[in-house]
């Protein structure tokens, strides 16, 4: 039994300090947010399975990067199958509507970085921790010290906030226009 709980211990730590660099590792490789938290939570469980077999001679980092890049492979080919996602004309139509959209979105992001600004606190610390720092709300109440549902409910109290202050001030340009 000690032998197992320090397996554990180890693997902790190791996965602790490497875990960092294998979100940046899986982040690049897998655009949608949500499909590389689930990959990264899949590479956890595959390497604490594989744990015991890990030649402790060999760094840590370049052996969970061996395991997260076959988790890599056979996400993308799970989503291979996925019509929206890889279709040319699809990606064509977006592209198009894009492009058209593109001068409003400039319009908007400028009016969005204005409304950020009067921003502060905590309200500014959890939209930085979700949208910069890029991590789920799950893990925003780990550092924090808020509930999940804390979270959640004051980002969209937030993003409420800036979407009012946004759209006023679109209305405000346009009346002056």
């Amino acid at each position: 039994m000690h032998l197992v709980v320090d397996n554990q211990e180890q693997f902790t730590r190791l996965w602790t300090e490497a875990q960092p660099k294998l979100a940046g590792y899986i982040n690049a490789l897998i655009p949608d947010f949500q499909e590389a938290e689930d990959v990264l939570q899949d590479v956890a469980v595959s390497l604490l399975r594989k744990f015991p077999s890990y030649d402790d001679q060999r760094p840590f980092v370049c052996w969970a990067i061996g395991v997260a890049k076959r988790e890599v492979l056979m996400s993308r080919r799970r989503h291979a199958r996925n019509f929206l996602c890889y279709r040319d004309d699809l990606l064509d139509l977006i592209t198009e509507a894009y492009e058209e959209l593109a001068p409003e979105l400039d319009g908007k992001n400028r009016v969005l970085q204005e409304c950020l600004r009067g921003v502060r606190g905590r309200s500014l610390e959890l939209l930085r921790l979700r949208y910069q720092d890029t991590l789920a709300p799950r893990a925003i109440a780990a550092r924090v010290g808020m509930t999940i549902v804390a979270v959640r409910v004051a980002l969209a109290r937030t993003r409420t906030t800036l979407r009012s202050c946004i759209e006023g001030k679109l209305r405000a340009e346009n009346k002056s226009l």
